[in-house]
């Protein structure tokens, strides 16, 4: 079970500093609908004006960075060009930049929101993680679904949930960049976001357990994001999603959606809503 986080004091229930951070890479095309839907979760936190949005234009050959400009025109937002060696520096540069937008405040509380431009976040997904955060979370990793699976054989798709079903057994699951939140200090005094090429959202929620810190892992939250073929990170959900399909071998036809098994990363007992002592 997850350490049971502590309730915020009186004194500390100041609004909250939101930045999202989104790492793009030649995404002109999935890139806008993205940013609509973070927009749309901004409109539902209790201080909107107060969300920030950082996107990380990574060695970008396509019209990228005026996609986002289009998209961000009436947002609080900075688009920042990028050459980093791997996907964990690129998302640790969003939060740097994202953390110089604010004067340092030993009171001022930051959250940190992150997701992959080729996803889609729910109208509540900023809500969802500051209600957490203001119960005593440090952090919240959500579950991911799929959008498309017409680019991927039926038994990939099954292949998926197989492994699903495979975690949940052994009581481990995933975890995903495209659906993370931490609070700003609690990632600073970890070290940030690990500078490796893939995994580092998995080895940054790693460093906050090993340091005790209470991580909500939840089903409740759901990105929609993309089973393309064209990986932008080595490693990712594209790539894992290849290998099922290289082991499984091609079936004609589109895969079937299997949301409801797809999405489940967390074992059936972690808990449904935050636990306050």
């Amino acid at each position: 079970m997850p350490p049971r986080p502590c309730v915020a004091a009186a004194g500390r229930r100041t609004p909250w500093d939101v930045a999202v951070v989104v790492p793009a890479r030649d995404e002109v095309e999935l890139l806008p609908r993205c940013l609509a839907s973070i927009v749309a979760a901004a409109g539902s936190v209790p201080a909107p004006g107060r969300t920030h949005i950082v996107v990380v234009a990574d060695r970008c050959v396509d019209d990228t960075e005026a996609a986002a400009a289009a998209a961000l025109a009436s947002a609080n937002a900075s688009i920042l060009r990028a050459r980093c060696t791997s996907v964990g520096s690129v998302r640790q540069l969003g939060v740097d930049a994202a953390l110089r937008m604010w004067p340092p405040d030993p009171t001022r509380r930051v959250w940190i929101a992150m997701t992959d431009a080729d996803s889609v976040v729910p109208p509540d997904w900023l809500a969802y993680q500051l209600r957490a955060a203001a119960r005593g979370w440090d952090a919240v990793a959500g579950a991911v679904t799929v959008s498309d699976w017409e680019d991927r054989s039926r038994r990939t798709s099954e292949a998926l949930v197989a492994y699903r079903r495979d975690q949940r057994r052994a009581g481990t699951w995933s975890v995903h960049g495209a659906n993370l939140g931490v609070r700003a200090d609690v990632l600073a005094a970890v070290g940030g976001i690990p500078a490796v090429v893939h995994s580092e959202d998995a080895g940054t929620v790693a460093l906050l357990e090993r340091s005790s810190r209470a991580v909500l892992r939840t089903s409740e939250l759901v990105v929609t994001t993309s089973a393309r073929r064209s990986w932008r990170a080595p490693g990712g959900f594209s790539t894992l999603l290849d290998q099922f399909g290289a082991a499984a071998g091609l079936m004609s036809g589109p895969a079937e959606r299997l949301d409801d098994e797809a999405i489940l990363d967390v074992p059936q007992h972690a808990p449904k809503r935050p636990v306050t002592p």
